[in-house]
């Protein structure tokens, strides 16, 4: 007999879905497992990556059902958000129209390949009766202080007039149309998470089962440092007219290479965080992320605020994992300025650095020993 694979899927699959095989009701007599993949962007076609890991999924749900448990294996489209807004950009088509229209094609797709899905508990993120419970919890996230508003930066493109995930950004380009990407602050909503940070870490000494480079990941996400956070006087007569930029070795301390300059009357401190608080009376400078929203002032007072703005940019548009990590070198600038050491009464000059982060901590550490 001669093996057609197509029409042996074909029939099976019909059958599966005549006698609703794959659909579950609730079975107090059986352990229940369930099991649920990732929702797939509805941003193109489905791809092998997608078949690699839905398989996987697959032959677990199987495996259970065999094992005489009650499975329940759903499935749904991550279909409210930025891929999808990109793809309907792309294309040229209502982000409504394209959402759907990819949704029926690979929805199509994995079918054919038989996955044990309950497509009668489909669902998307983009329909109302999905989202009106995102909207819900939201509220009251918000009524509990949990969910707040700040300004943060952001990839943009220019011409497409969205932002960008760090991975569209290519080669300092938007991966679309190449355009300079643009790093702007925007006002955005954010979840106050480190309220549970505490208690997340902890959490994690209960994991005996999981693998340590995984734990440690976590840890790592969550990402606690304690230390403590010091105001430093900036000097409002003293700074330099004249600021270094990248790979400048010279921090310009002494008092002989400052002139007053009466036209920096900025901000009076800046709150720094330390790991280190031991080793504050050694501080020899002060380092702001390009991040801080201190960076654009004292670019507006610098001797070149276009060359100053540009080597900011520069940062910023760095990856900001491997800014941290030492994937790129290291480099800063002098601003000009100078800052006061509470402890001892010393100016000590202020540098913007790409390694540091305008989200970690103050998104500006003192340095307690020379580096």
């Amino acid at each position: 007999m001669d093996y057609r694979p197509q029409d042996l899927d074909k029939k099976w699959q019909h059958r599966w879905t005549a006698t609703r095989a794959f659909e579950v009701t609730a079975d107090p007599s059986k352990p229940k497992f369930y099991a649920l993949e990732m929702f797939a962007y509805p941003s193109g076609h489905a791809h092998v990556g997608h078949v690699r890991n839905y398989i996987i999924g697959d032959v677990m749900a199987r495996m259970k059902r065999m094992l005489g448990y009650n499975v329940l294996h759903p499935f749904g489209w991550d279909a409210f958000g930025l891929p999808a807004e990109n793809a309907a950009i792309k294309n040229g088509i209502h982000p409504e129209v394209s959402t759907r229209s990819n949704i029926a094609h690979m929805k199509g797709q994995l079918q054919r390949l038989g996955i044990s899905y309950a497509w009668e508990r489909e669902l998307a993120t983009c329909d109302p009766e999905y989202y009106k419970w995102n909207q819900w919890l939201f509220i009251r996230m918000f009524e509990k202080g949990l969910a707040y508003r700040r300004k943060s930066s952001v990839n943009w493109c220019p011409k497409d007039n969205t932002v960008l995930a760090n991975e569209q950004v290519v080669d300092g380009g938007c991966w679309r149309c190449g355009t300079p990407v643009e790093t702007r602050d925007l006002e955005q909503w954010f979840f106050r998470i480190t309220a549970y940070a505490d208690e997340l870490l902890d959490a994690t000494a209960t994991l005996t089962r999981w693998p340590e480079k995984v734990l440690t990941m976590q840890r790592n996400w969550i990402g606690r440092s304690e230390g403590a956070r010091v105001k430093f006087a900036l000097d409002p007569g003293l700074g330099t007219r004249e600021s270094g930029l990248a790979g400048s070795s010279e921090s310009g301390n002494s008092e002989s290479d400052r002139v007053p300059n009466p036209e920096s009357r900025i901000p009076t401190d800046i709150e720094v965080f330390t790991t280190r608080i031991d080793t504050i009376y050694g501080a020899t400078f002060v380092l702001l992320g390009p991040e801080h929203p201190l960076v654009q002032t004292l670019a507006e007072t610098s001797a070149d605020p276009a060359a100053f703005r540009k080597q900011v940019q520069d940062f910023r548009l760095q990856d900001k994992a491997a800014r941290v990590s030492g994937e790129i070198e290291k480099q800063g600038f002098d601003t000009g300025r100078t800052a006061i050491n509470p402890f001892t009464g010393q100016r000590v000059p202020v540098w913007v650095a790409n390694f540091v982060l305008g989200d970690y901590g103050t998104g500006s550490p003192v340095n307690g020993l020379t580096a």
